[in-house]
């Protein structure tokens, strides 16, 4: 199958994009926890089973299990780095863009596909989380794709195309579960293009279908329990806290103005934009990105969590409506355009590789500061003072130590510290909150092995005397 240029030279600009130092150590939290989690199916063979350590995240049922699968792959090729916990979302963030460029081309025309994608490039968001660990962007990407195989359906018959869609959708829920509703407009989007005929839909159905029961039973056959009834137990009782939604009667403000914020220009004329899509009889186009904004403002828009993952799915819909309304004024020249994507993608690759900027911000970094520290030191296990936050969501701190240091994380209470510190055994340590009520340790040369602000990593005597005490503040 011979790949046209436009294609070509898009994927080349995104790789350089998207990879341009990807391999700073750098990672954010749920790229830790991933990470740790993803390390741990390596190394155990548990991949119906993922834990971050014992009894946390033990086992891990809040997201279905594909991309982790995914993720540890990565890991045994690129090894237990920032580079290899980025991989997967890079890739298929990647496969994502083109794929929505190809469904616009072909629903629309390739000057409204060349406008959209250059415009959901400029959203710095979406581009962040395309060379993050993160389960959001590979969830966005499997969703384009089934809208892409859904845009090639070209007639009710066309049951190979609504086979592929299916799947894809269906990988989208095995990305993220119930996070995927973006999959609902998809879904309706194929059904009318295959005229809500019940043989094709039965086929859709098929490709939904297929993945997820086989998912559902070769983990009842693994760990002999059904995945979703523990996974929805999580999601809708266990996380389900009241006091995560807004009582503000606008507080679903939030939404639009993060949008906005994030997307700028792009969010503004996307109402416009998809005015005039249905106007121009593009209806089938302009109903499903009105839904995807709408579906997600629904779900998202009235809790207190603001979080930008929830702004994520949105954003290629968005650009589709600003990418029709700026098309109609400007005509641009795929090929050279791709073509300049491209040039512009190299000389940003080179620049950020060969002078000192900073491109993945890190997450932790108190806790990476005694990575050196912690590979010199014959430890396998380390105890630390855990919040109420940390006791009830599982990650946090030890996501940190499980990713950076790849060692056992175990969490305890502030009274538990003195009865923790009494039974410490060599091969242990503990990391103690340095603090006023905690600044005795350091008394403790004997045992101290390093400290920070925030942290003291304390242990036996054998162990720490193996190394002189380091202060990470003063780095001496």
């Amino acid at each position: 199958m011979r790949i046209d240029s436009r294609i070509k030279w898009l994927a080349f600009a995104l790789i350089l994009f998207v990879f341009a130092k990807s391999w700073e150590p750098g990672v954010g939290l749920d790229t830790a926890t991933y990470g740790a989690i993803a390390r741990d199916i390596l190394q155990n063979g548990s991949w119906f089973n993922p834990k971050l350590a014992p009894g946390i995240f033990d086992p891990f049922v809040e997201h279905p299990y594909l991309v982790l699968w995914l993720d540890a792959l990565s890991l045994k090729v690129w090894g237990a780095n920032a580079f290899g916990i980025h991989f997967t979302s890079s890739v298929l963030g990647i496969i994502g863009v083109l794929a929505f460029f190809a469904a616009i081309r072909r629903l629309v025309d390739e000057n409204t596909a060349l406008i959209s994608t250059i415009l959901l490039l400029t959203i710095n968001v979406f581009m962040n989380f395309m060379s993050s660990g993160w389960l959001d962007m590979p969830m966005v990407a499997f969703i384009l794709v089934g809208f892409y195989f859904s845009s090639r359906i070209s007639n009710s018959s066309d049951i190979g195309s609504a086979l592929l869609s299916g799947f894809f959708l269906s990988f989208a829920i095995l990305t993220k579960g119930a996070a995927a509703i973006g999959v609902l407009p998809v879904l309706l989007f194929a059904g009318t293009r295959l005229n809500w005929r019940p043989k094709p839909l039965l086929t859709l159905s098929v490709g939904i279908l297929t993945p997820l029961i086989a998912f559902t039973i070769a983990h009842y056959h693994s760990q002999g329990f059904v995945f979703w009834e523990r996974y929805f137990y999580r999601q809708f009782i266990v996380q389900n806290d009241a006091r995560e939604a807004s009582y503000d009667p606008v507080g679903w403000i939030w939404y639009i103005r993060d949008t906005i914020n994030h997307a700028h220009l792009v969010a503004l004329l996307f109402i416009p934009g998809l005015v005039l899509l249905w106007k121009k009889q593009y209806r089938s186009v302009a109903a499903i990105a009105t839904l995807q904004f709408l579906i997600h403002l629904a779900v998202y828009a009235f809790s207190n969590r603001h979080n930008r993952q929830y702004l994520l799915p949105i954003f290629p819909w968005l650009a589709l409506g600003a990418g029709y309304l700026v098309s109609l004024r400007w005509k641009l020249s795929a090929e050279k355009w791709t073509k300049g994507l491209l040039g512009l993608s190299a000389i940003y690759f080179m620049a950020v590789t060969v002078l000192p900027i900073t491109v993945h911000s890190m997450g932790g970094p108190e806790i990476h500061a005694f990575k050196e520290t912690i590979k010199n030191l014959p430890i396998e296990r380390i105890y630390f003072q855990a919040n109420e936050i940390e006791r009830l969501s599982g990650e946090a701190t030890s996501s940190y130590i499980a990713w950076y240091w790849q060692k056992t994380p175990v969490m305890f209470t502030p009274e538990e510290l003195p009865k923790i510190v009494a039974s410490i055994r060599n091969g242990e340590a503990v990391f103690i909150i340095h603090n006023e009520d905690n600044k005795h340790f350091l008394t403790h040369t004997e045992s101290v092995c390093a400290w920070n602000d925030p942290w003291i990593l304390y242990s036996t005597k054998e162990t720490c005397t193996q190394m002189k005490p380091k202060n990470l503040v003063n780095n001496d």
